[in-house]
């Protein structure tokens, strides 16, 4: 044992349809009441599950090895959403779903001469509140350990999202079209979002005592593009980040093959996270036998209605594909997915002894 590992969360969704539990804006600006409200998920999810490793955890984000009972967030948002809030987009707190922004803050602008200047950002007042809260809770609740915005657990790894998945966000779909008409429009946008996330990590990794040990960028969005566009508008701002910040462990959403070599070519690149039957002998091919996969199942094998038989079949390919290489199964127990088959892959594991069973 030690090779693999397997660590599930419990979405937003799941637990308000089977817990009744609701996340509103208090929940992400109220570091001490959503503390509270995590440690009563806590104990939901271990007396609903004492025997698996399911856990409430930001989903694909959090370490379990380095998630303690007393770890506070503040700030605990997805980064792009703080980003676009900056940028003046407005919240909203869905009771049973992730939060989100209403508009796209940047779908009018025409040049890249329209965004503000990257350190202009952090005299936004949302950003002043977040270093008030961090200040205030070091001070205050020396018993706690406070984990700063971009942030998830106590092991320094920074969180954000991809370029082309920010983009996407904040400027539309058109952002695809732009790749071909207007290439340098979008360089000159992918630059400026690296430099602000790469200036918010080192602002909240000073404000907040907590070193950066590596970063996470969340592409979920990059396997829509060519690895030529992939090249162009992802690998030098992925490199740039793992030079001046530490190791990457990118994420790539969907089926990745076409796009291994290219993300490949990203320095200080330490992990693949990613899922939907990517090839994992690819994978293996290209990276080797000690390089860390971090794999989703597919969606369609967990949802209501899929035979338990297919799930025990992917785990099988994944077992010999992985040719006992460092693997974590992972994945986010969403409403509509089968229990039956999602416990089915950590029992399997404990029956053929490669995980230990509990929490």
């Amino acid at each position: 044992m030690g090779s693999l590992t397997i660590q599930t969360s419990a979405s937003k969704g799941w637990l308000h349809e089977k817990g009744g539990f609701s996340f509103d804006e208090r929940y992400y600006f109220d570091p001490l009441y959503r503390w509270e409200q995590d440690r009563a998920i806590d104990q939901f999810l271990a007396q609903s599950f004492p025997d698996h490793a399911i856990y409430n955890m930001e989903s694909n984000l959090v370490q379990r090895e380095f998630f303690t009972p007393n770890q506070v967030l503040v700030g605990g948002i997805q980064p792009n959403l703080i980003l676009g809030a900056c940028l003046g987009a407005e919240f909203i707190f869905p009771p049973d779903k992730d939060p989100d922004i209403l508009t796209k803050p940047l779908e009018d602008i025409e040049t890249a001469d329209a965004l503000p200047t990257p350190a202009t950002l952090l005299e936004h007042p949302l950003i002043k509140q977040l270093d008030e809260q961090i200040v205030s809770m070091r001070r205050e609740n020396l018993d706690l350990s406070m984990i700063p915005p971009f942030f998830w657990d106590t092991s320094g790894r920074a969180t954000v999202h991809g370029f082309i998945t920010t983009s996407l966000k904040f400027y539309g779909e058109n952002i695809y079209l732009i790749v071909y008409d207007d290439p340098e429009f979008v360089s000159a946008l992918h630059e400026w979002i690296m430099d602000v996330y790469i200036m918010l990590i080192q602002h909240f990794s000073e404000v907040g005592e907590m070193r950066v040990s590596s970063v996470h960028i969340g592409e979920c969005s990059g396997t829509m593009l060519r690895p030529k566009h992939y090249e162009r508008f992802i690998v030098p701002y992925a490199s740039k980040m793992g030079r001046t910040l530490g190791p990457i462990r990118l994420h790539s959403c969907g089926h990745s093959d076409h796009l291994l070599d290219s993300i490949g070519k990203i320095d200080n690149f330490r992990v693949i996270d990613t899922g939907s039957n990517t090839s994992l002998t690819a994978i293996r091919e290209k990276f080797g036998s000690d390089f860390q996969i971090d794999l989703a199942p597919p969606a369609e094998l967990l949802l209501d209605g899929s035979p338990r038989e297919q799930i025990l079949l992917w785990l099988d390919q994944v077992l010999v594909e992985n040719e006992n290489g460092p693997l974590q199964i992972g994945y986010h127990l969403e409403p509509g997915y089968s229990l039956e088959n999602c416990l089915a892959i950590h029992d399997e594991l404990h029956n053929r002894g490669l995980v230990k069973k509990g929490r």
